[in-house]
């Protein structure tokens, strides 16, 4: 099953009828069903949603997937065989993917991993890596004339309509669309105005980041380099990935210390990042699309998102100031005792993903007990590259944590 990493998916009826998100819709209800085993059902909510979204590529997967699990070959190969012209590359995934595990006997199996293949080689070349911003410019266009109008349909008209693939695979991961986009501009139109000269200077950055892409280069020489979309979407994530796409949604990226933050609520004002620290944001985003993990454990989910941090940290040469590690350093070895009570468990809520349901202490603190761990992994290994490779693929979070020794730390 092809999940996108940390995707909660919520439509309302009036909102799954812009922009496809119908299709999105469907797509969820099959993934439920995909859980609930009921897989005859998720492959007919599949094949719907392609009939409204037929090039989504997540979908296709997710389709190819149950018809392995019923036993059809033949209709999981013709979604398979799509695969190669929508530009999926994740040959790790879909080759470890458990729900395909029959397909890999049948005579078109190679050929079909060869094609991917020859995908993913492409981005061994940095020369064609893309970095985006044309959705801010158009944002801003927008902006200046819905200022004036107060009119919807500008907002559609002269942005989504406009969408380059990022900001559309965007809508389709998260909720953003004119409906939301219009709350937004309405509740913080201080905020906002003051993180456009921040956004328009995301075209004078594009050169800075392929040069740490470089230096990530010499200490993992297995990257890939993704497609970067600098976005503004509707204050529900800074970065997330789609395929080998970097989604920045840089109205939560491209503030700075004169941002009047007075409008936005106490999880927004924790949140919002300094634009100062946008590379920080980017190269954490593109350890994610070289990860193939999918941990179920708060301390798989823990590390995987720590790994991020950790190498961009030591590619950007950035330390790491914001809420949760200024906290979590201040009170590691209590945060420890609570994490080693709860990291082999599957819940996530105290520690990732939190938002403003953490109270009394920032969100978000499990990066900082993943970091660390990753971090006393790094310091305990001998060849740092092989640490380094070892941290971004890690599979078997058990082991990796116990080699990285960092529970002796308070012992």
């Amino acid at each position: 099953m092809k999940t996108l990493f940390f995707v909660l998916l919520i439509f309302s009826a009036i909102q799954s009828s812009i922009f496809g998100q119908d299709a999105a819709t469907y797509s969820k209800q099959g993934d439920s069903l995909y859980y609930l085993k009921d897989y005859e059902a998720s492959a007919n909510k599949y094949e719907v949603s392609l009939q409204i979204d037929p090039a989504n590529p997540d979908v296709v997967y997710n389709a190819a997937c149950v018809y392995s699990l019923l036993n059809r070959p033949d209709d999981a190969f013709r979604k398979l065989e799509m695969l190669p012209e929508l530009g999926y590359e994740n040959v790790k995934w879909i080759s470890a993917d458990t729900d395909l595990e029959k397909m890999r006997s049948d005579s078109r199996w190679k050929p079909l991993i060869e094609k991917l293949q020859a995908n993913l080689d492409k981005r061994k070349d940095i020369g064609s890596m893309k970095i985006i911003t044309a959705d801010i410019d158009n944002f801003w266009i927008m902006y200046d004339v819905y200022k004036t109008s107060g009119s919807i349909e500008d907002i559609s008209k002269l942005y989504f309509d406009k969408r380059s693939p990022g900001l559309d695979a965007f809508t389709k991961v998260r909720n953003i669309n004119s409906v939301e986009m219009q709350k937004v501009l309405k509740l913080f139109p201080k905020y906002i105005e003051s993180i456009r000269s921040n956004t328009l200077k995301l075209e004078g950055i594009k050169e800075k980041l392929k040069g740490y892409f470089l230096k990530l280069r010499e200490i993992y020489p297995d990257v890939y380099y993704p497609d970067i979309y600098f976005t503004i979407g509707c204050f529900n994530t800074g970065g997330t990935v789609s395929g080998r796409m970097l989604l920045i949604g840089a109205e939560l990226m491209c503030a700075d210390d004169d941002s009047p933050k007075d409008e936005l609520s106490s999880w927004l004002k924790g949140n919002v990042g300094n634009f100062e620290n946008i590379e920080q944001i980017v190269m954490h985003e593109s350890i994610h699309t070289l990860q193939s993990s999918n941990p179920k454990t708060l301390l798989g989910s823990a590390i995987r998102e720590g790994a991020c941090d950790f190498i961009a940290s030591m590619v950007t040469g950035n330390e790491l100031g914001s809420a949760h590690y200024v906290y979590g350093n201040k009170y590691e070895k209590g945060l420890w005792k609570e994490f080693k009570k709860e990291m082999n468990g599957t819940d996530n809520s105290r520690w990732l993903y939190s938002g403003d349901k953490s109270i009394g202490r920032p969100s978000d603190l499990g990066y900082f007990m993943g970091y660390k761990i990753c971090e006393a992994y790094y310091e305990n290994t001998e060849d740092k590259k092989q640490a380094v490779k070892d941290i971004i693929e890690v599979q078997d979070f058990e082991t990796f944590f116990k080699k990285s020794r960092y529970g002796e730390k308070f012992d």
